[in-house]
This record gives C-alpha cells, structure tokens and sequence, in this order.
C-alpha cells in the first residue's frame, strides 16, 4: 500500500457506491479516472474526489508518480442511518432509512508481467456456445413439429 483515502459519512446508500468502485477495482489510475469522468451516477464524483485525494497523497508523501499507481483496494461499508417517518395507510407511521457510506480507497504500484485477460475470447467462446445451442434447437423444433403432425394424423 502506498496511499490510502478514506472518507466517512457520505450521505449516500453504500449499494449505490458499489457499483461505481467495482468498475474501477485493479485499475491503473489513469484509466479509473477516464471512467470515473464518463459514469453518470452521482458516487462517481464522491469516489473521483477521493481518488484524487489518494494520488496527491502518494505524490506527495512517496515521491511515486501518478503513472505507476493502481487501486488496489476499494471498499464502501455501511455508516449509521438516519430514520426518518413517513405517514402510511390509517395512521401509522412507516420509517425511511437514509444511509450513509464510509468508503475507503488504497493504492499501490502497478504489478510488472501480470497479464489481465482479454475480453473478445470471452466473447468468441460465447458465441460458440450460442451457434451450438441454435442447432440444437432447429433440430429440436423439426421433431416436435413432426411429432405433433403424426398425433394429428392418429385422431
């Protein structure tokens, strides 16, 4: 670890934030800023702002560039929630939850010879699968439409 962040008390739900800092998890800085500019959700800004605060930390305090840093870490845990009433059907009180994030950032030097893999074999081992199962499936559809012409024919 090279850096860390931390910021505590956000006034968003943790869910929220976890679908923004598992787009960025095991990336090189400059590539989580390119999609941390490009996501439209409101923690975006939250978790572009600690980043940042990660990176000036490090450039600072370890004398390492921006370059050779990657997120290593990155966590949102729940904070305490704020209850609030609403009025429900025949006079009660239904209670909302507002919560609250605690989110926590790390970062370390890129790791030299990992190979991450690629995302088009992935995707040419899908598309094999879904051109056997289409075959199969024709065929599949030829007998039963066979079999449903001989049960006509027997009444």
């Amino acid at each position: 670890m090279i850096s860390k962040a931390s910021v505590s008390f956000i006034r968003i739900a943790p869910r929220k934030v976890r679908y923004v800092i598992d787009l960025i998890r095991k990336k090189k800085i400059n590539e989580a800023h390119a999609i941390l500019n490009g996501s439209p959700r409101r923690a975006a800004d939250i978790v572009r702002k600690l980043l940042n605060q990660a990176v000036d930390a490090a450039e600072k305090n370890s004398q390492v560039p921006a370059s050779n840093l990657m997120v290593s870490k990155v966590l949102a845990d729940g904070g305490p929630s704020m209850k609030r009433f609403r009025a429900a059907s025949m006079g009660r009180a239904s209670v909302i939850l507002k919560r609250t994030s605690h989110i926590t950032l790390e970062l370390d030097l890129v790791k030299k010879g990992v190979v991450t893999p690629a995302a088009p074999s992935k995707a040419v081992k899908g598309a094999k699968l879904k051109v056997k199962t289409e075959s199969s499936g024709a065929s599949a559809k030829k007998s039963s439409g066979s079999a449903s012409r001989k049960m006509a024919g027997a009444k």
